[in-house]
């Protein structure tokens, strides 16, 4: 487990490995945690995210979700988009 600390306490912690088969997920993993990493609360999170999925491949990719105190990540197959790695590839703790 890797964990990138940030000041604001908005730390992103990388539970599994990303697969990167394609350039545009490690372009996507970057902006997504650069934009994580300079929020500093829950609300400006889900906003940066939703942006984020706007302008990127993030959905292409990935999907996400929010509990009670945390944003998490997991990644799509890629033999089918459809179905999900069981396991976290991220977690955002707030």
């Amino acid at each position: 487990m890797a964990q990138v600390i940030n000041p604001t306490d908005m730390n992103v912690i990388f539970e599994n490995v990303i697969f990167d088969i394609d350039d545009k997920i490690r372009a996507v993993v970057l902006e997504l945690i650069n934009r994580i990493l300079l929020t500093r609360n829950e609300t400006e999170q889900r906003a940066t995210v939703a942006d984020c999925a706007e302008k990127t491949d993030l959905n292409e990719y990935f999907v996400y979700g929010y509990g009670s105190h945390h944003f998490w990540v997991k990644q799509r197959k890629f033999s089918d988009p459809t179905k999900i790695f069981e396991q976290r590839r991220m977690i955002v703790k707030f």
